[in-house]
């Protein structure tokens, strides 16, 4: 289980083991935060202990770690589930060719939480190592309880049965994504030699479980195909934040009648006591669990509704979800137990197909020491964590506000299917940024606005006005974002991010971008020391205070070395160290204004550094 406190443990499940470095990584989820998405390549590259308000308050922290790994990243997400970023970055740009968004083929949303990656050895010398994760927890920060099934090994040579389900998901996923925003054929073929290494390749079981783990891939293909966990037993136990009856009869036929649930007080509620009937133990999570939660953008239900529907007064902002968002079952079959874990909950859309999920089943011993059986699960602290469900009248939902609702969800759908781009034409000093496409018929009723996600909220237009915006060249972006409102009382706002096809993008954009991080000589001096010292010691830096200016004290290391030593240190130990700082000052070195941040004195010195590297020893 992962516990909302967590928020690094799945950022765990990417880094490269010891010896080895990320070669390819594929990642799918229902939501994203852009902010989750920025901080993932620095936790491939170190070791952050900060947090995300530490690493967000110095994006130049970020940029190094987004540029060596960023595109070896690559996430698929529902066309609608991007999350607007609670700040305007011009580093979210940065981001474009990383992310892609898909649909589900059969009307359903893409539910799915897989992460799929490939580490190499530094030496080359040892087998590529293959990582596989099903989780419950989408790419976002938030802090709910959470269930993940991780497994690596060596790349394998046999095709393995078990490893053939996800092997057909991943080749499946370029094919999802949308119209306006086909998967690029260098990243399909990627994709592609991943799911045959995949295919090839056994995932043990953890510690005490049968091995190969099995996957079940659900809604890949047209036609939607009714999915049951894999075994029939005794015992059964469910634990889903949302359930409706299709689902609950479906597992309850997997088991006699000793059947456990866990699920959310609200959701339970919604159904009829002949449909829980069949349950001879039904759980909630306690007020204390529920409250471990903390606030901030929400994640979204399968079927597009908020898991909470709170909101802060101060910013708009949908609540987090707090409590249960862990999806598993198990089933007790003989001295044995199945569990099947990863996205799906027992629901209609998740079990007859019409989403597109992944699970993954483990078997082991159900008793005994070592035994994994249902009451080893819940005796051993899950159950503390519950207090058992009691019904409450849940509060009738007024028929205007439910016909609102489902409006407002529709007309999101409508806006993200649009034939929508960006077309960005450049000017004197400012570019124009326009958002075109035509008139989208979304009902006189519904308010809509649109943004960049590189400019503040309060510089969104109405969709039905000339969506045009003057930036700078470092503003430029893909990602917009809207918000959907229905002035019906009751019914929050729908907010997201859409990921546009651009046009007229100028080619040196990033190299904008990164000079509006790095504005000063001082800032590219603090950021190259950092760089000097490691990804991890960028955690750590601060200003050296009492400098006059950054000339003064390009003298001076961080242990009172001069800026040539640490250079020339960093050449005999580790050249390859160097390569980022080469990049970096080649990039600045372009333009007058990154001359201005990169000036002759410090160019000289760097050059010298580079001029020994070359040098050929004399005989």
């Amino acid at each position: 289980m992962l516990p909302p406190d967590s928020r690094t443990t799945a950022f765990e499940l990417i880094r490269p083991p010891v010896g080895y470095r990320l070669d390819f990584a594929v990642l799918t989820t229902y939501t994203l935060d852009l902010e989750a998405l920025l901080v993932l390549p620095l936790s491939v590259l170190a070791h952050p202990e900060g947090g995300l308000e530490a690493l967000l308050a110095d994006p130049l922290r970020l940029h190094q770690a987004i540029r060596d790994a960023g595109d070896r990243v690559h996430v698929f997400v529902d066309a609608t589930g991007i999350a607007i970023p609670t700040g305007a970055r011009s580093l979210y740009s940065m981001l474009e060719p990383s992310v892609h968004p898909v649909r589900a083929p059969n009307g359903g949303v893409f539910h799915p939480k897989v992460w799929v990656a490939r580490f190499t050895a530094v030496d080359g010398t040892a087998e590529d190592i293959l990582r596989v994760a099903i989780l419950s927890r989408n790419l976002t920060f938030d802090r709910s309880w959470d269930v993940a099934l991780a497994s690596e090994s060596v790349l394998g040579r046999e095709y393995v049965e078990a490893s053939r389900p996800l092997h057909n998901f991943l080749l499946e996923l370029p094919q999802l994504a949308t119209n306006a925003n086909r998967t690029p054929p260098d990243v399909a073929d990627c994709v592609e030699a991943l799911a045959d290494q995949i295919w090839r390749t056994a995932f043990p079981s953890p510690e005490g479980f049968n091995s190969p783990i099995e996957f079940h891939a659900i809604g890949l293909t047209p036609g939607c195909q009714a999915w049951n966990p894999p075994s029939k037993g005794f015992r059964a136990l469910a634990v889903a934040p949302f359930v409706n009856r299709t689902a609950l009869d479906a597992v309850g036929k997997l088991s006699g009648n000793d059947r456990v649930l866990v699920s959310r007080q609200e959701e339970l509620d919604k159904l009829s006591e002949d449909a829980l009937a069949a349950w001879k133990q039904i759980f909630v999570l306690s007020d204390i669990a529920q409250g471990e939660a903390e606030d901030g953008p929400a994640d979204m239900d399968e079927e597009g509704q908020a898991d909470t529907m709170k909101s802060d007064p101060g910013t708009g902002a949908d609540a987090r979800p707090s409590g249960l968002h862990a999806k598993m079952i198990a089933v007790e079959h003989g001295w044995h137990v199945t569990w099947s874990v990863g996205s799906a909950n027992l629901t209609w859309p998740a079990f007859t197909g019409s989403n597109v999920e992944m699970m993954a089943s483990i078997t082991g011993k159900r008793a005994g020491a070592n035994g994994h059986g249902i009451d080893h699960f819940l005796d051993g602290g899950f159950r503390d964590l519950c207090v058992p469900y009691q019904r409450t009248e849940p509060e009738e939902m007024d028929r205007c506000v439910s016909d609102a609702r489902d409006h407002l969800e529709s007309a999101r759908d409508v806006l993200a299917d649009a034939d929508l781009r960006v077309v960005c034409v450049p000017g004197d000093d400012l570019w124009t940024l326009t958002i075109d496409g035509g008139v989208v018929p979304l009902g006189n009723d519904i308010d809509v606005v649109a943004w960049p996600v590189s400019v503040a909220e309060d510089q969104a237009l109405r969709l039905h006005e000339p969506l045009r915006w003057r930036l700078p060249l470092a503003g430029l972006t893909a990602f917009i974002a809207f918000r959907l409102r229905v002035a019906v009382q009751g019914v929050d706002d729908i907010r997201m991010t859409l990921r546009l096809p651009a046009e007229g993008m100028p080619a040196d954009r990033m190299h904008h971008v990164l000079r509006g991080l790095l504005d000063s000589p001082e800032k590219f001096l603090r950021f190259l020391r950092a760089l000097l010292g490691g990804l991890d010691q960028l955690l750590g830096w601060t200003r050296d205070e009492g400098k006059e200016n950054g000339l003064a004290s390009w003298g001076v290391g961080a242990g009172g070395e001069t800026l040539l030593d640490d250079l020339v240190r960093t050449a005999s130990r580790d050249p390859g160290r160097l390569e980022p700082v080469r990049r970096l000052i080649d990039d600045l070195r372009k333009t007058k204004e990154g001359r201005r941040i990169v000036p002759d004195e410090l160019f000289a010195v760097w050059t010298a550094v580079e001029e020994a590297l070359t040098q050929e020893p004399q005989p």
